[in-house]
């Protein structure tokens, strides 16, 4: 839903770098390209970024009553 503040796997911090990801990515950027600038080398790492989908706009429409 959000990207996670570390990786699951190896535990480096990666949720700063989502928002430049996403809008570098919407621009037409290869996802690899970005990656490697933006210092992701770990297969893991790469992983939490190329399958995350982004929700939390989804799941904000419903309020608890």
């Amino acid at each position: 839903m959000i990207i996670p503040i570390r990786c699951m796997s190896c535990g480096k911090p990666i949720a700063q770098l989502w928002e430049e990801f996403k809008e570098r990515s919407q621009k037409g950027e290869k996802a690899k390209d970005i990656m490697d600038d933006l210092g992701l080398e770990r297969y893991c790492c790469r992983a939490q970024f190329m399958g995350h989908i982004d929700l939390i706009d989804e799941v904000a429409k419903f309020k608890k009553a």
